[in-house]
Protein backbone atom coordinates (compact mmCIF):
# COMPACT_ATOMS: atom_id res chain seq x y z
CA UNK A 1 0.00 0.00 0.00
CA UNK A 2 1.68 3.27 -0.97
CA UNK A 3 2.77 5.40 2.35
CA UNK A 4 0.32 7.80 3.19
CA UNK A 5 -2.73 6.15 2.53
CA UNK A 6 -5.01 4.72 4.86
CA UNK A 7 -8.85 3.20 4.89
CA UNK A 8 -11.45 5.43 5.59
CA UNK A 9 -11.59 6.48 9.55
CA UNK A 10 -14.80 5.13 10.56
CA UNK A 11 -15.22 7.78 12.74
CA UNK A 12 -15.51 10.43 10.28
CA UNK A 13 -18.58 8.82 8.91
CA UNK A 14 -20.42 7.63 12.07
CA UNK A 15 -21.02 3.72 11.75
CA UNK A 16 -18.04 2.31 9.64
CA UNK A 17 -19.05 -1.49 9.37
CA UNK A 18 -18.08 -0.99 5.56
CA UNK A 19 -14.81 -0.28 6.27
CA UNK A 20 -14.41 -3.13 8.76
CA UNK A 21 -15.69 -5.77 6.49
CA UNK A 22 -13.02 -4.19 3.94
CA UNK A 23 -10.24 -4.27 5.90
CA UNK A 24 -10.92 -8.56 7.06
CA UNK A 25 -10.93 -8.37 3.31
CA UNK A 26 -7.92 -7.29 2.79
CA UNK A 27 -6.18 -8.82 6.27
CA UNK A 28 -7.74 -12.07 4.58
CA UNK A 29 -6.22 -11.49 1.33
CA UNK A 30 -2.34 -10.50 2.93
CA UNK A 31 -2.55 -13.57 4.79
CA UNK A 32 -3.46 -15.51 1.42
CA UNK A 33 -0.37 -14.43 0.15
CA UNK A 34 1.92 -14.50 2.68
CA UNK A 35 0.91 -18.47 3.20
CA UNK A 36 1.20 -18.79 -0.74
CA UNK A 37 5.21 -17.88 -0.10
CA UNK A 38 5.12 -20.16 3.24
CA UNK A 39 2.33 -22.82 3.06
CA UNK A 40 1.60 -23.90 6.52
CA UNK A 41 -1.32 -26.00 5.49
CA UNK A 42 -2.31 -27.71 2.49
CA UNK A 43 -4.72 -26.66 -0.16
CA UNK A 44 -6.68 -29.75 0.57
CA UNK A 45 -7.69 -28.84 4.15
CA UNK A 46 -8.03 -24.77 3.04
CA UNK A 47 -8.06 -22.57 6.11
CA UNK A 48 -12.28 -21.45 7.13
CA UNK A 49 -10.70 -18.13 6.23
CA UNK A 50 -9.85 -19.15 2.89
CA UNK A 51 -12.78 -20.44 1.55
CA UNK A 52 -14.90 -17.16 2.98
CA UNK A 53 -12.56 -15.14 0.84
CA UNK A 54 -13.13 -17.41 -2.62
CA UNK A 55 -16.40 -19.00 -2.40
CA UNK A 56 -18.11 -16.30 -0.06
CA UNK A 57 -19.47 -16.57 3.56
CA UNK A 58 -20.34 -19.56 4.92
CA UNK A 59 -24.35 -19.66 5.77
CA UNK A 60 -26.19 -21.81 8.47
CA UNK A 61 -27.98 -24.32 5.54
CA UNK A 62 -24.66 -25.46 4.57
CA UNK A 63 -24.03 -23.16 1.79
CA UNK A 64 -21.42 -20.82 0.90
CA UNK A 65 -22.89 -17.49 -0.93
CA UNK A 66 -21.09 -14.74 -2.60
CA UNK A 67 -21.63 -12.31 -5.61
CA UNK A 68 -21.08 -14.72 -7.62
CA UNK A 69 -22.44 -17.81 -6.72
CA UNK A 70 -25.84 -15.73 -5.40
CA UNK A 71 -26.68 -15.34 -8.97
CA UNK A 72 -27.55 -19.52 -9.38
CA UNK A 73 -30.54 -18.47 -7.44
CA UNK A 74 -33.29 -18.49 -10.08
CA UNK A 75 -34.91 -15.24 -8.08
CA UNK A 76 -31.81 -13.51 -7.45
CA UNK A 77 -31.17 -13.95 -10.87
CA UNK A 78 -34.78 -12.32 -12.18
CA UNK A 79 -34.35 -9.68 -9.89
CA UNK A 80 -30.85 -8.07 -10.89
CA UNK A 81 -31.62 -8.88 -14.56
CA UNK A 82 -34.83 -7.11 -13.97
CA UNK A 83 -33.36 -3.81 -12.28
CA UNK A 84 -30.89 -3.92 -14.35
CA UNK A 85 -32.03 -4.08 -17.64
CA UNK A 86 -34.44 -1.77 -17.10
CA UNK A 87 -32.31 0.68 -15.85
CA UNK A 88 -29.86 -0.11 -18.87
CA UNK A 89 -32.76 0.58 -21.29
CA UNK A 90 -34.02 3.67 -20.28
CA UNK A 91 -32.98 6.89 -22.20
CA UNK A 92 -30.56 9.09 -20.46
CA UNK A 93 -30.65 12.51 -21.77
CA UNK A 94 -29.06 15.91 -21.58
CA UNK A 95 -31.37 18.80 -21.05
CA UNK A 96 -31.15 22.93 -21.41
CA UNK A 97 -32.99 24.77 -18.64
CA UNK A 98 -34.49 27.79 -20.47
CA UNK A 99 -36.84 30.39 -19.56
CA UNK A 100 -40.27 29.18 -20.82
CA UNK A 101 -42.45 32.34 -20.15
CA UNK A 102 -42.32 36.03 -18.67
CA UNK A 103 -44.16 34.75 -15.38
CA UNK A 104 -40.32 33.34 -13.70
CA UNK A 105 -41.24 29.81 -14.96
CA UNK A 106 -38.17 27.57 -16.55
CA UNK A 107 -38.49 24.75 -18.89
CA UNK A 108 -36.36 22.70 -20.26
CA UNK A 109 -35.36 21.12 -24.16
CA UNK A 110 -32.65 18.28 -24.86
CA UNK A 111 -29.50 19.49 -25.54
CA UNK A 112 -28.60 16.76 -28.72
CA UNK A 113 -25.91 19.51 -28.95
CA UNK A 114 -24.13 19.17 -25.44
CA UNK A 115 -20.88 17.37 -25.57
CA UNK A 116 -22.05 14.98 -23.00
CA UNK A 117 -25.24 14.06 -24.66
CA UNK A 118 -24.08 10.98 -27.01
CA UNK A 119 -21.80 9.64 -24.49
CA UNK A 120 -24.83 9.35 -22.15
CA UNK A 121 -27.41 8.59 -24.19
CA UNK A 122 -25.45 6.10 -26.66
CA UNK A 123 -21.66 5.24 -26.37
CA UNK A 124 -19.81 6.46 -22.72
CA UNK A 125 -16.97 4.68 -23.94
CA UNK A 126 -15.38 3.09 -27.57
CA UNK A 127 -16.29 -0.19 -26.05
CA UNK A 128 -19.46 -0.74 -24.70
CA UNK A 129 -23.23 0.66 -25.96
CA UNK A 130 -24.90 3.03 -22.92
CA UNK A 131 -27.16 -0.03 -22.00
CA UNK A 132 -24.23 -2.56 -21.59
CA UNK A 133 -22.42 0.08 -19.20
CA UNK A 134 -25.45 1.66 -17.28
CA UNK A 135 -26.50 -2.21 -17.20
CA UNK A 136 -22.95 -3.43 -15.83
CA UNK A 137 -22.54 -1.02 -13.15
CA UNK A 138 -26.38 -1.35 -11.94
CA UNK A 139 -25.39 -5.12 -11.24
CA UNK A 140 -22.52 -3.99 -9.19
CA UNK A 141 -25.12 -2.11 -7.13
CA UNK A 142 -26.99 -4.82 -6.58
CA UNK A 143 -24.83 -7.17 -5.76
CA UNK A 144 -21.37 -5.37 -4.44
CA UNK A 145 -22.99 -2.65 -2.61
CA UNK A 146 -21.39 -0.09 -5.29
CA UNK A 147 -21.07 0.97 -8.55
CA UNK A 148 -17.53 2.49 -10.01
CA UNK A 149 -16.91 4.26 -13.18
CA UNK A 150 -13.68 6.03 -13.59
CA UNK A 151 -13.88 9.16 -15.86
CA UNK A 152 -10.86 9.24 -18.28
CA UNK A 153 -10.13 13.29 -19.18
CA UNK A 154 -7.33 14.71 -21.74
CA UNK A 155 -4.98 16.96 -20.98
CA UNK A 156 -7.61 19.87 -20.85
CA UNK A 157 -9.96 17.87 -18.06
CA UNK A 158 -12.76 17.34 -21.12
CA UNK A 159 -14.19 14.33 -20.54
CA UNK A 160 -13.36 11.23 -23.17
CA UNK A 161 -14.80 8.04 -21.72
CA UNK A 162 -16.65 6.08 -19.10
CA UNK A 163 -15.31 3.03 -17.46
CA UNK A 164 -16.42 0.73 -15.38
CA UNK A 165 -14.62 -0.47 -12.69
CA UNK A 166 -14.75 -3.80 -10.64
CA UNK A 167 -16.22 -3.23 -7.29
CA UNK A 168 -14.24 -6.20 -5.69
CA UNK A 169 -11.01 -4.25 -6.16
CA UNK A 170 -12.19 -0.61 -5.93
CA UNK A 171 -13.00 1.29 -2.96
CA UNK A 172 -12.61 4.54 -1.50
CA UNK A 173 -9.12 5.81 1.09
CA UNK A 174 -8.22 8.50 2.67
CA UNK A 175 -4.77 10.06 2.39
CA UNK A 176 -3.77 11.34 6.34
CA UNK A 177 -4.65 15.30 4.36
CA UNK A 178 -8.47 13.97 4.59
CA UNK A 179 -8.31 13.96 0.72
CA UNK A 180 -10.86 11.60 -0.99
CA UNK A 181 -9.34 8.77 -3.45
CA UNK A 182 -10.13 5.82 -5.13
CA UNK A 183 -8.20 2.37 -5.05
CA UNK A 184 -8.15 0.17 -7.37
CA UNK A 185 -6.22 -2.85 -9.44
CA UNK A 186 -8.72 -2.35 -12.67
CA UNK A 187 -6.41 -0.76 -15.58
CA UNK A 188 -7.68 2.27 -17.59
CA UNK A 189 -7.42 0.03 -20.48
CA UNK A 190 -5.89 -4.20 -21.23
CA UNK A 191 -2.39 -4.14 -21.84
CA UNK A 192 -1.90 -4.95 -25.49
CA UNK A 193 1.97 -4.81 -25.93
CA UNK A 194 3.12 -8.39 -25.11
CA UNK A 195 6.43 -7.14 -24.08
CA UNK A 196 4.93 -4.67 -21.39
CA UNK A 197 6.69 -5.37 -18.10
CA UNK A 198 3.75 -3.17 -16.08
CA UNK A 199 1.93 -5.84 -13.80
CA UNK A 200 -1.51 -6.01 -14.34
CA UNK A 201 -2.71 -5.82 -10.59
CA UNK A 202 -0.71 -2.59 -10.58
CA UNK A 203 -2.49 -0.38 -8.23
CA UNK A 204 -3.70 2.73 -9.57
CA UNK A 205 -4.97 5.37 -7.43
CA UNK A 206 -7.84 7.54 -8.61
CA UNK A 207 -8.88 11.41 -7.20
CA UNK A 208 -12.62 12.03 -5.90
CA UNK A 209 -13.56 14.14 -9.31
CA UNK A 210 -12.61 11.10 -11.31
CA UNK A 211 -14.16 8.74 -10.35
CA UNK A 212 -18.63 8.23 -10.17
CA UNK A 213 -19.32 6.18 -7.36
CA UNK A 214 -23.16 5.37 -6.84
CA UNK A 215 -23.76 3.37 -3.46
CA UNK A 216 -26.39 1.10 -2.37
CA UNK A 217 -27.21 1.16 1.21
CA UNK A 218 -24.74 3.03 3.18
CA UNK A 219 -24.45 3.29 6.44
CA UNK A 220 -21.41 6.32 6.71
CA UNK A 221 -22.47 8.09 3.52
CA UNK A 222 -19.29 6.60 1.34
CA UNK A 223 -19.65 2.70 0.61
CA UNK A 224 -22.78 0.95 0.27
CA UNK A 225 -23.00 -2.31 2.29
CA UNK A 226 -22.63 -6.01 -0.08
CA UNK A 227 -25.97 -6.50 -0.43
CA UNK A 228 -25.14 -10.14 -1.01
CA UNK A 229 -23.14 -10.64 2.26
CA UNK A 230 -25.60 -9.14 4.34
CA UNK A 231 -28.56 -11.41 2.38
CA UNK A 232 -26.17 -14.38 2.75
CA UNK A 233 -29.23 -16.58 5.04
CA UNK A 234 -31.64 -15.94 2.78
CA UNK A 235 -29.97 -16.75 -1.02
CA UNK A 236 -28.23 -19.63 1.07
CA UNK A 237 -31.71 -20.78 1.92
CA UNK A 238 -32.66 -20.50 -1.97
CA UNK A 239 -30.01 -22.10 -2.95
CA UNK A 240 -30.14 -25.24 -0.47
CA UNK A 241 -33.77 -26.33 -1.24
CA UNK A 242 -33.02 -26.13 -5.40
CA UNK A 243 -29.81 -28.42 -4.65
CA UNK A 244 -32.14 -30.23 -2.08
CA UNK A 245 -34.40 -30.81 -4.99
CA UNK A 246 -31.99 -31.62 -7.36
CA UNK A 247 -30.42 -34.56 -5.42
CA UNK A 248 -34.14 -35.56 -4.57
CA UNK A 249 -34.58 -35.91 -8.14
CA UNK A 250 -31.13 -37.30 -9.15
CA UNK A 251 -31.09 -39.91 -6.20
CA UNK A 252 -34.04 -42.05 -8.05
CA UNK A 253 -36.52 -39.46 -5.50
CA UNK A 254 -35.72 -41.86 -2.53
CA UNK A 255 -32.50 -39.85 -1.37
CA UNK A 256 -30.91 -41.07 1.81
CA UNK A 257 -32.01 -44.78 2.81
CA UNK A 258 -30.37 -48.13 3.78
CA UNK A 259 -30.51 -51.07 1.38
CA UNK A 260 -30.16 -54.01 4.33
CA UNK A 261 -28.06 -57.33 3.04
CA UNK A 262 -28.45 -60.41 4.81
CA UNK A 263 -24.70 -61.58 4.38
CA UNK A 264 -21.31 -60.21 4.56
CA UNK A 265 -19.38 -58.17 1.68
CA UNK A 266 -15.99 -59.53 1.59
CA UNK A 267 -14.11 -56.60 0.76
CA UNK A 268 -14.78 -53.06 0.46
CA UNK A 269 -14.63 -52.68 -3.48
CA UNK A 270 -17.78 -55.30 -3.38
CA UNK A 271 -19.76 -52.80 -0.91
CA UNK A 272 -18.87 -50.01 -3.57
CA UNK A 273 -20.07 -51.88 -6.48
CA UNK A 274 -23.20 -53.02 -4.96
CA UNK A 275 -23.90 -49.25 -3.99
CA UNK A 276 -23.18 -48.11 -7.08
CA UNK A 277 -25.38 -50.48 -9.22
CA UNK A 278 -28.16 -49.57 -7.40
CA UNK A 279 -27.80 -46.07 -7.91
CA UNK A 280 -27.29 -46.23 -11.63
CA UNK A 281 -30.44 -48.50 -11.44
CA UNK A 282 -32.65 -46.46 -9.18
CA UNK A 283 -31.49 -42.99 -9.74
CA UNK A 284 -31.05 -40.19 -13.02
CA UNK A 285 -33.47 -41.29 -15.96
CA UNK A 286 -34.18 -44.59 -14.23
CA UNK A 287 -35.48 -42.42 -11.37
CA UNK A 288 -39.46 -43.80 -10.53
CA UNK A 289 -38.83 -47.48 -11.58
CA UNK A 290 -39.52 -50.15 -9.70
CA UNK A 291 -37.17 -52.20 -7.91
CA UNK A 292 -37.03 -56.01 -7.33
CA UNK A 293 -34.85 -56.94 -4.29
CA UNK A 294 -33.87 -60.19 -4.09
CA UNK A 295 -31.31 -62.51 -1.68
CA UNK A 296 -33.66 -60.99 1.38
CA UNK A 297 -32.13 -57.50 0.59
CA UNK A 298 -34.35 -54.96 2.18
CA UNK A 299 -34.75 -51.20 1.28
CA UNK A 300 -35.46 -48.61 4.58
CA UNK A 301 -36.10 -45.09 3.69
CA UNK A 302 -34.57 -42.74 6.42
CA UNK A 303 -35.20 -38.85 4.53
CA UNK A 304 -38.52 -37.48 5.16
CA UNK A 305 -40.92 -37.01 2.39
CA UNK A 306 -41.33 -33.36 0.09
CA UNK A 307 -44.35 -32.54 0.94
CA UNK A 308 -43.64 -33.55 4.87
CA UNK A 309 -40.92 -30.78 5.07
CA UNK A 310 -42.96 -28.74 2.63
CA UNK A 311 -40.14 -28.16 -0.10
CA UNK A 312 -42.43 -26.64 -2.88
CA UNK A 313 -43.48 -24.17 0.10
CA UNK A 314 -39.71 -23.15 1.19
CA UNK A 315 -38.96 -22.77 -2.61
CA UNK A 316 -42.14 -19.82 -3.01
CA UNK A 317 -41.27 -18.45 0.26
CA UNK A 318 -37.74 -17.95 -0.71
CA UNK A 319 -38.67 -16.35 -4.02
CA UNK A 320 -40.78 -13.68 -1.88
CA UNK A 321 -38.21 -13.18 0.30
CA UNK A 322 -35.17 -12.60 -2.33
CA UNK A 323 -37.92 -10.03 -3.84
CA UNK A 324 -38.61 -8.09 -0.62
CA UNK A 325 -34.93 -7.69 -0.27
CA UNK A 326 -35.21 -5.54 -3.55
CA UNK A 327 -38.21 -4.13 -3.68
CA UNK A 328 -39.12 -6.32 -7.01
CA UNK A 329 -43.55 -7.18 -6.92
CA UNK A 330 -43.31 -11.37 -7.40
CA UNK A 331 -45.60 -11.31 -10.18
CA UNK A 332 -42.59 -9.49 -12.61
CA UNK A 333 -40.29 -12.59 -12.09
CA UNK A 334 -42.88 -15.21 -12.82
CA UNK A 335 -44.96 -15.66 -9.48
CA UNK A 336 -48.71 -15.04 -10.30
CA UNK A 337 -49.91 -16.57 -7.93
CA UNK A 338 -51.34 -13.55 -5.94
CA UNK A 339 -51.58 -11.14 -9.03
CA UNK A 340 -54.48 -10.49 -11.62
CA UNK A 341 -55.05 -8.12 -14.44
CA UNK A 342 -56.92 -5.75 -12.21
CA UNK A 343 -53.68 -5.00 -10.12
CA UNK A 344 -50.78 -5.47 -12.31
CA UNK A 345 -50.91 -1.96 -13.58
CA UNK A 346 -50.78 -0.43 -10.36
CA UNK A 347 -48.05 -2.74 -9.26
CA UNK A 348 -45.82 -1.66 -12.57
CA UNK A 349 -46.17 2.03 -11.01
CA UNK A 350 -45.14 0.81 -7.79
CA UNK A 351 -42.21 -0.86 -9.29
CA UNK A 352 -41.48 2.41 -10.75
CA UNK A 353 -42.17 4.75 -7.80
CA UNK A 354 -40.38 2.37 -5.31
CA UNK A 355 -37.60 0.39 -7.36
CA UNK A 356 -36.20 2.11 -10.31
CA UNK A 357 -36.95 6.03 -8.90
CA UNK A 358 -34.21 5.71 -6.23
CA UNK A 359 -31.69 4.33 -8.52
CA UNK A 360 -32.49 6.56 -11.45
CA UNK A 361 -32.23 9.69 -8.74
CA UNK A 362 -28.83 8.52 -7.42
CA UNK A 363 -27.39 7.82 -11.14
CA UNK A 364 -28.79 11.67 -12.05
CA UNK A 365 -27.13 13.63 -9.05
CA UNK A 366 -23.82 11.35 -9.32
CA UNK A 367 -23.69 12.22 -12.84
CA UNK A 368 -24.88 15.78 -12.49
CA UNK A 369 -22.25 16.00 -9.28
CA UNK A 370 -19.42 14.88 -11.40
CA UNK A 371 -19.66 15.28 -15.08
CA UNK A 372 -21.26 19.09 -15.10
CA UNK A 373 -19.63 21.69 -13.93
CA UNK A 374 -20.87 23.98 -10.62
CA UNK A 375 -19.23 27.10 -11.75
CA UNK A 376 -18.95 29.26 -14.96
CA UNK A 377 -21.36 30.02 -17.12
CA UNK A 378 -23.05 27.31 -17.93
CA UNK A 379 -23.14 26.19 -13.85
CA UNK A 380 -26.27 24.46 -13.51
CA UNK A 381 -27.85 24.59 -16.93
CA UNK A 382 -27.37 21.41 -17.77
CA UNK A 383 -28.53 18.37 -16.75
CA UNK A 384 -29.33 15.19 -17.40
CA UNK A 385 -32.22 12.88 -16.18
CA UNK A 386 -33.92 9.81 -17.57
CA UNK A 387 -37.11 9.44 -19.56
CA UNK A 388 -39.66 7.02 -17.66
CA UNK A 389 -42.12 7.77 -19.88
CA UNK A 390 -42.57 4.60 -21.56
CA UNK A 391 -42.69 3.03 -18.24
CA UNK A 392 -45.69 4.69 -17.21
CA UNK A 393 -47.42 4.46 -20.70
CA UNK A 394 -50.63 2.68 -20.20
CA UNK A 395 -53.19 1.22 -23.20
CA UNK A 396 -54.54 2.62 -26.47
CA UNK A 397 -58.00 3.62 -24.49
CA UNK A 398 -56.56 5.15 -21.37
CA UNK A 399 -53.85 7.29 -23.71
CA UNK A 400 -56.80 8.58 -25.93
CA UNK A 401 -58.69 10.20 -23.26
CA UNK A 402 -55.25 11.52 -21.50
CA UNK A 403 -55.20 13.47 -24.81
CA UNK A 404 -58.44 14.47 -25.37
CA UNK A 405 -58.54 16.22 -21.58
CA UNK A 406 -55.09 17.99 -22.49
CA UNK A 407 -56.45 19.14 -25.98
CA UNK A 408 -59.54 20.30 -24.34
CA UNK A 409 -57.91 21.77 -20.94
CA UNK A 410 -55.39 23.47 -22.41
CA UNK A 411 -52.44 21.88 -21.01
CA UNK A 412 -51.68 19.80 -24.56
CA UNK A 413 -51.06 21.01 -27.97
CA UNK A 414 -51.23 18.92 -31.08
CA UNK A 415 -47.10 18.59 -31.01
CA UNK A 416 -47.07 17.58 -27.73
CA UNK A 417 -49.25 14.47 -28.27
CA UNK A 418 -47.15 13.70 -31.44
CA UNK A 419 -44.12 13.48 -29.34
CA UNK A 420 -45.47 11.52 -26.33
CA UNK A 421 -46.16 9.01 -29.38
CA UNK A 422 -42.62 9.20 -30.45
CA UNK A 423 -44.01 11.04 -34.14
CA UNK A 424 -43.13 13.87 -35.84
CA UNK A 425 -44.15 17.22 -34.98
CA UNK A 426 -46.95 18.99 -37.68
CA UNK A 427 -45.05 21.73 -39.29
CA UNK A 428 -47.56 24.07 -38.99
CA UNK A 429 -48.46 26.83 -36.84
CA UNK A 430 -51.98 25.01 -35.53
CA UNK A 431 -50.12 22.63 -34.15
CA UNK A 432 -48.90 24.63 -31.49
CA UNK A 433 -51.70 26.40 -30.49
CA UNK A 434 -54.05 25.61 -27.47
CA UNK A 435 -58.02 25.64 -27.48
CA UNK A 436 -59.62 27.67 -25.01
CA UNK A 437 -63.06 26.89 -23.50
CA UNK A 438 -65.42 29.00 -24.69
CA UNK A 439 -67.58 28.46 -21.51
CA UNK A 440 -64.69 28.90 -19.17
CA UNK A 441 -62.67 32.54 -18.17
CA UNK A 442 -60.20 33.71 -16.12
CA UNK A 443 -61.45 33.87 -11.87
CA UNK A 444 -62.38 38.11 -11.25
CA UNK A 445 -62.71 38.90 -14.93
CA UNK A 446 -65.96 39.23 -16.97
CA UNK A 447 -66.69 36.68 -19.45
CA UNK A 448 -65.88 37.49 -22.90
CA UNK A 449 -68.86 38.41 -25.38
CA UNK A 450 -70.06 34.91 -27.15
CA UNK A 451 -70.29 34.93 -30.90
CA UNK A 452 -73.31 36.40 -32.32
CA UNK A 453 -74.66 37.82 -28.83
CA UNK A 454 -76.15 41.58 -29.39
CA UNK A 455 -73.61 43.75 -28.05
CA UNK A 456 -75.03 46.54 -25.53
CA UNK A 457 -76.04 49.85 -26.75
CA UNK A 458 -77.70 48.29 -29.93
CA UNK A 459 -80.71 49.37 -31.35
CA UNK A 460 -82.08 46.20 -32.84
CA UNK A 461 -81.29 44.09 -28.79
Amino acid sequence: MPEGLVFIDPRDYGAGLSNILHAAREAAVAEIRSSLENPSSPLSFPAEWLLDVFNGGRTDSGIRVSELTALQASAVYACVNLISSTVGALPMHVYERMPASSHGRVGKRVAYDHALHDMLHDEPNPEMAAITFRKTLQVHMLLWGNGYAEIERDAFGRILALWPRNPASTRPRRDRKGQLYYETTDQLRERTDPNDIVPRQQLRLIHDDDMLHIPGLSLDGRLGQPTIWLARQVVGLSLATEKWGSKFFGNGARPGGVLEYPGIFKDDAARAKFRQSWHESQGGENAGLTAVLENGLKWSPMSVANNDSQFLETRQYQKTEVCSIYLVPPHMIGDTEKTNRANTEQIGIEFLNYTIAPWLESWQQESKRKLFPTTGRSANRFFPMFDTRRLTMPDAAARKDFYGSGRQWTYLCPNDVRDMEHLNPIDEPWAEEFLVPVNMGIAGQPPPPQAGAPKEGDKNQ
